[in-house]
């Protein structure tokens, strides 16, 4: 996967900006607070269709605008593709793909294969069971349509019946439709649970080998689902068996879920702990080896998305080199230069040695402008 061009109008702090990045290292250099991390969330955009922040997406326009551009010509497998998107105030938004309209933005979601790392992805490490759950729904659902569609109809599921649950307790409605809801909840939470069960096996595999590379054989990473149901060993196997425990579970709970008026059990209460020499990172590891340990988990990506569509996906890496010691960034270096199409953002030159920079792009980022230095 490469990007080729990437046009921008009107969005962020862009009036206008257009870059043609080298198919290995390109380097956003700036001061704070320039445009470097909007350029990585117009790529981002472009893969995921919602900004890389907790922000509306109307907040992408350039204050004053009346609408956003974005235009990106990217290869994939030999074949060039032509991806526009045009957000305008009001909020609609209009998508092309080589120049025919698409009607479903969900259909490419990820088909610009985008791994992004931003110093937010600390919170995986160390931040609550949401959001690691976040982490998972989001890159699962770049690699899998079956998972995004299955993720909003759970989401569905799961508010009506909560709220058939709070009604009932409030004496406002019967448990008739209930059933119904228990159907729907176990149905898609079951392919929440097998898919996520495989995606952190495969993530784990790998996680433990680039853990190695980055600490140079140091510390071992490991990571461990730990589902939303009952303690249970071993984990279901097939999808019909994660279903059954959750059916399970749900009959068991009945009685506490009408007192308290919410589901108990089921995906939306999923979590997985990442370990570093079999100590939880959240509570022990240093604030170096948490970033590491995010810096993993990104990094393996790459590799899993490359097994599954046979190609390296674009890696966005954000602020990357804070509170990584000089070893670990020139093993961050290494690692990426050889295999994928690198965007990093900067605010000096010193991390990087004389090779990279000789090989690298430079684009230099000053209030919303880019020009690209030698």
């Amino acid at each position: 996967m490469r990007l080729v061009a990437l046009r921008l109008s009107c969005f962020r702090n862009y009036a206008h900006a257009q870059i043609s990045p080298s198919p290995r290292v390109n380097i956003l250099l700036g001061a704070n607070a320039q445009g470097k991390t909007n350029l990585l969330e117009a790529i981002y955009y472009l893969s995921a269709f919602r900004p890389l922040r907790p922000v509306r997406e109307v907040d992408l326009i350039q204050w004053g605008a009346q609408e956003m551009r974005l235009a990106a010509q990217y290869e994939s497998d030999g074949l060039t593709d032509d991806l526009q998107v045009r957000l305008q105030a009001q909020g609609k938004r209009t998508i092309t793909l080589n120049e025919q309209p698409v009607a479903r933005p969900s259909a490419l979601v990820g088909r610009l294969s985008v791994v992004c790392f931003t110093a937010s992805d600390l919170t995986i490490v160390r931040g609550e069971p949401a959001d690691r759950r976040r982490f998972l729904d989001t890159e699962i659902s770049m690699l899998s349509q079956r998972y995004l569609y299955s993720l909003a109809h759970y989401k569905r599921a799961l508010e009506q019946r909560n709220n058939l649950l709070r009604a009932y307790l409030e004496g406002t409605a019967t448990l008739e439709s209930l059933p119904e809801w228990n159907a729907q909840v176990v149905k898609y939470g079951a392919r929440l649970f097998q898919a996520r069960r495989q995606f952190l096996e495969r993530l784990n595999a790998l996680a433990e080998t680039t853990h190695h590379a980055l600490t140079q054989s140091v510390e071992r990473l490991q990571l461990q689902y730990l589902p939303g149901l009952p303690v249970r060993t071993p984990l279901p196997e097939k999808e019909e068996d994660w279903a059954d425990a959750l059916l399970s579970a749900l009959h068991q709970s009945a009685g506490e879920e009408l007192r308290r008026g919410t589901t108990l059990y089921g995906p939306h209460r999923d979590d997985f702990q990442i370990l570093v020499q079999g100590y939880e990172a959240r509570l022990f590891a240093s604030q170096g080896q948490q970033r590491t340990c995010a810096l993993s988990l990104r990094l393996s990506e790459v590799a899993l998305v490359e097994s599954i569509r046979n190609e390296p996906p674009i890696v966005l890496l954000d602020d990357v080199f804070s509170d990584l010691d000089p070893a670990r960034r020139r093993s961050l270096v290494e690692y990426l230069t050889p295999r994928t199409q690198t965007f990093i953002t900067c605010t000096d030159l010193s991390a990087f040695d004389e090779a990279t920079l000789r090989d690298a792009a430079l684009f230099e980022i000053q209030s919303g402008t880019v020009s690209r230095r030698a």
